[in-house]
């Protein structure tokens, strides 16, 4: 298996205890440097975020229904306007508050009476802890507890939650990202580190989500790194990688639909959604001279 890409690859914040922290912190301080990275490349955005803002328009009701996108950072892979048209409310979520004043500017909607902008927040709700781990940590068992339970226990006190649509916009693997750096990649325990902060973020997407909503998590499962022939392949050949990227390993670690449905199935706080479950048609994003194959799940919280 494979792990998490590089960050210098996409530049995007990790979202971030319950509650708003400032800057000044090194995990806190190098998201917001990601950010930094890919804030002039909006056109290089353009197809990624055609395809995402379609995804999150789908079902909306214009006027009524409200949309959370965590990790939103920079607003390049949405299309604010779009999306405001499409719901009543739209609240973006970002550990870096600068990021998303900024985005929202770009895009002409600063001040906009239905665009919620809650910047300095931890989704993980457990920045804090990973920031104290280094290669020779040993993670307990309360540590793995701590991220599996803490963001969907502290995280909605923060938001105005009930929201008809919650979204995870390539911050899943971020977020792991970030654990890597902390533990280093040979960490012995870094995959159920991984595998705990996938459970919470799941939960937390659940927990935000109105009863009869829709959760999307949507994510990066795969770069030309290791599939060098992903940027010239046909649009329609896309869906039929997955099945051989499962098969073979290729896919960046807990990050291929089928891994998310299955966590989302083995849940048992989810459980009951499994049957609403189901994968997003894959897309390209070209990003930094790296080409990644999008994708992720839908399903419908209890």
């Amino acid at each position: 298996m494979r792990m998490a890409r590089d960050p210098g690859g996409l530049g995007r914040s990790g979202g971030g205890g319950g509650g708003r922290q400032a800057l000044g912190h090194p995990l806190r301080e190098r998201q917001a440097a990601f950010n930094a990275t890919s804030r002039g490349h909006w056109e290089g955005f353009a197809e990624h975020r055609g395809r995402l803002t379609g995804v999150l328009c789908r079902g909306a009701e214009a006027g009524r229904s409200r949309l959370c996108v965590l990790g939103a950072g920079n607003a390049n892979d949405v299309d604010l306007p779009g999306l405001l048209g499409a719901h009543g409310e739209v609240h973006l979520v970002d550990l870096d508050a600068r990021a998303l004043a900024l985005g929202a500017e770009r895009q002409g909607v600063a001040g906009h009476p239905r665009l919620f902008l809650h910047g300095g927040l931890d989704v993980t709700a457990t920045l804090d802890v990973l920031s104290g781990w280094h290669p020779l940590s040993r993670v307990r068992p309360a540590d793995l507890e701590a991220l599996a339970s803490w963001p969907a226990d502290r995280v909605p006190t923060a938001l105005p939650g009930g929201f008809d649509r919650v979204a995870s916009t390539c911050v899943l693997s971020q977020l792991q990202e970030t654990a890597g750096h902390a533990l280093g990649p040979g960490h012995g325990q870094l995959e159920a580190v991984e595998s705990a902060l996938r459970a919470g973020h799941l939960r937390l997407m659940a927990r935000l989500a109105t009863p009869g909503g829709v959760a999307t998590l949507v994510t990066e499962i795969v770069s030309s790194d290791t599939l060098p022939d992903l940027p010239g392949r046909p649009a329609e050949d896309l869906a039929g990688l997955l099945g051989r990227l499962r098969r073979t390993g290729n896919h960046f670690r807990g990050m291929h639909p089928e891994q998310l449905l299955a966590a989302i199935r083995a849940d048992r706080s989810l459980g009951a959604t499994a049957l609403e479950a189901s994968p997003l048609p894959p897309w390209r994003w070209r990003l930094h001279g790296r080409t990644y194959l999008v994708g992720g799940v839908t399903f419908r919280p209890r």
